[in-house]
């Protein structure tokens, strides 16, 4: 999980629209990639109740903004 932390990240401000200048939200390529991790977080988080608060979350909404926005 540690070492696809950074993609989450980006991935998360690719698809909120922060990022400068391109919708990555619409784009397919970014989707796909994302489908795998978005998956094993929602297991993740299903599977482990005692996640802290804070972090659950923050998941929960990374997993409902990029489902929402790919489709």
């Amino acid at each position: 999980m540690r070492k696809r932390l950074p993609m989450m990240l980006v991935l998360a401000i690719g698809m909120s629209g922060c990022g400068a200048g391109n919708d990555l939200a619409s784009d397919a390529g970014l989707c796909l990639a994302a489908r795998p991790d978005v998956a094993a977080l929602r297991r993740a988080l299903l599977a482990h109740p005692e996640t802290p608060a804070a972090v659950g979350e923050a998941g929960a909404d990374l997993v409902i903004g990029i489902e929402g926005a790919c489709g």
